[in-house]
């Protein structure tokens, strides 16, 4: 074969594919006779410029093996994009070299591989970069989840635990060093927990506070050890201090109960919560009452969309009483799930289907009921009142949330002026901002809004402020003290004068005594609901309420 052709081939194979290193061997393989090439070994190694100048160089062999303490025939140098250099190393047969012509054609050869090299790095950090965090450098939850995926498929996961775990005080870091210095204390820390994995292990930061790892169950011991006081250090004009962050953590020790990899976060992440909120531990492991919350959380997810088409959930209505007159004045639609005979309340599926990112369906089904309720009464001759639906703050993500709630109302022939749409307040400022926007598109179609369980947020008074809202629901947790008294007193009048002043209704939920009912009407909150008056109730015993209109 002659070297036009030889070299036609060569430029061919390598075009076809973008993974360099397998295909080459094939492209050079003409090529190698022509030159008396024996193989080719490219180092790849970051540019001193760049900020991962000193780590170890990566040796890809390209042609043929990889001598061992033997000098190459030739040295190519190029460098690539993203700071990387790359030096390839060439071997020839016996000790005669090239001449100048073959040298000069040779590095026309080396030209071409190198443009696909830098092709291949570059698809390489792409493909990393998805799926590591970017701080960090440790796998994101993508890279967990694939790494996991490939010891799911070898039944090797078997022998790993599973870990989540926050980081206790982060905050507190942050605020005492500042920002910049945070991001580099988070990066020490990091760095930490890749030095204590072992090759086969994986430990992956899902941004923020919030890890996840992988450890072989003989080690479980040793990590949960460290990471109750993994050492680091901070700089604060420049002043070095020394201390340890410790974790809140949940394992999961794997067993033939997985079903997929996802669940090695899921039931972490159940354990670590318990730890943190219930338990308050420093570590908990999913146990055996867990495990039934699981498994009730697994029938939830698997059962929820054929419950919904089966119309398994009922929409109760809870009266709202203007405690002056006695006159029902609206109502609040409250979805239960009569689930095989077992009557399921919404703190128990909500969360879970909150989690599973569906809840807006369940949401938007209540409004639609609602709305054919209303529009029933009508039909009835009967005078409706105001009805207000829940939606998730996770429901906020949803663009066209807005105009959804519109439409269902629209065509369901009732007037906008008899729904209410309720949110709970949030301290998130991601969440802050789409609800914002959420409400200023309700107020914009002439739809009232309430904010539920007001005062149990972190920034009760900006939410007053900043929200476009119709109403507040101030919180059961405000009159529930055994003996109200007149801290109690102070706090809710203010809350109610500043209300009205800026144009927002006030209602109380939770209302149980009569002595709850003397201090609401005291501090002028007139419209209450509540367990005193009636529990969630059917529609067909709502509308005997509605038919009397008047609770004596």
């Amino acid at each position: 074969m002659t070297f036009e052709r030889s070299f036609e081939n060569y430029v061919q194979i390598l075009s076809e594919e973008e993974v360099t290193p397998e295909i080459s061997p094939g492209a050079l393989s003409d090529v190698a006779k022509e030159f008396s090439l024996r193989s080719i070994v490219a180092i790849v190694s970051d540019s001193k410029n760049s900020d991962k100048a000193g780590e170890p160089d990566v040796v890809i062999p390209l042609f043929g093996p990889v001598p061992e303490k033997e000098a190459p025939a030739y040295l190519f140098k190029h460098k690539m994009a993203g700071r990387k250099d790359v030096t390839y190393n060439v071997f020839l047969y016996g000790d005669k070299g090239w001449s100048e012509e073959e040298y000069k054609a040779f590095a026309v050869i080396i030209d071409i591989l190198s443009f696909h090299m830098e092709r291949f790095l570059l698809s390489q950090v792409v493909e990393k970069s998805a799926l590591t965090q970017y701080l960090t450098g440790l796998p994101n939850s993508g890279g967990f989840v694939q790494y996991a995926t490939k010891l799911y498929g070898t039944k090797a996961i078997y022998e790993y635990d599973s870990f989540y775990f926050n980081l206790k005080s982060y905050g507190l870091i942050s605020r005492r060093y500042g920002l910049a210095e945070g991001d580099e204390i988070m990066k020490r820390y990091a760095k930490k927990l890749r030095e204590f994995c072992e090759p086969d292990e994986i430990v992956a930061h899902f941004g923020g506070d919030n890890f996840t790892a992988l450890i072989k169950k003989e080690r479980t011991k040793q990590f949960l050890k460290f990471l109750s006081a993994v050492p680091v250090y901070g700089e604060k004009n420049g002043k070095r201090d020394d201390f340890t962050i410790s974790a809140v953590i949940g394992v999961y020790a794997v067993d033939e109960s997985l079903k997929e990899p996802g669940q090695l976060i899921s039931r972490a992440i159940m354990a670590c919560n318990y730890a943190k909120n219930v338990a308050n531990k420093p570590y908990v492991f999913v146990n055996k009452a867990m495990s039934t919350r699981i498994y009730r959380q697994k029938q939830i997810e698997d059962r929820y969309e054929e419950a919904l088409a089966n119309e398994e959930f009922r929409i109760y209505l809870q009266p709202k009483v203007d405690t002056i007159t006695g006159e029902i004045v609206g109502g609040e639609s409250l979805a239960r799930w009569f689930c095989n005979g077992v009557v399921l309340y919404p703190t128990e599926f909500v969360p879970i289907l909150e989690q599973e990112g569906v809840v807006a369906s369940l949401d938007l089904y209540v409004l639609k009921k609602t709305c054919e309720f209303i529009n029933d009464w009508k039909q009835k001759g009967m005078l409706p009142v105001p009805v207000s639906v829940n939606f998730s703050r996770k429901d906020l993500s949803y663009k066209h949330l807005a105009k959804e709630i519109i439409r269902i109302i629209d065509e369901s022939g009732i007037e906008r002026n008899m729904i209410q749409i309720e949110v709970t307040e949030t301290s998130s400022e991601d969440e802050r901002s789409l609800m914002t926007a959420f409400l200023e598109k309700l107020k914009d179609y002439g739809i009232a809004t309430s904010i539920d369980d007001f005062g149990t947020g972190f920034s009760s008074l900006s939410t007053l402020r900043d929200f476009p809202v119709s109403e507040i629901k101030i919180d059961r947790s405000f009159i529930n003290n055994d003996n109200l008294n007149k801290r109690d007193e102070i706090v809710l009048r203010n809350i109610i004068i500043m209300a009205k002043e800026l144009g927002v209704s006030v209602i109380a939920e939770g209302v149980e005594r009569e002595d709850q009912i003397e201090l609401l009407k005291h501090v002028g909150c007139h419209v209450v609901q509540g367990f005193l008056y009636d529990n969630p109730m059917p529609k067909s015993d709502f509308e005997k309420r509605l038919e009397k209109r008047f609770y004596s």
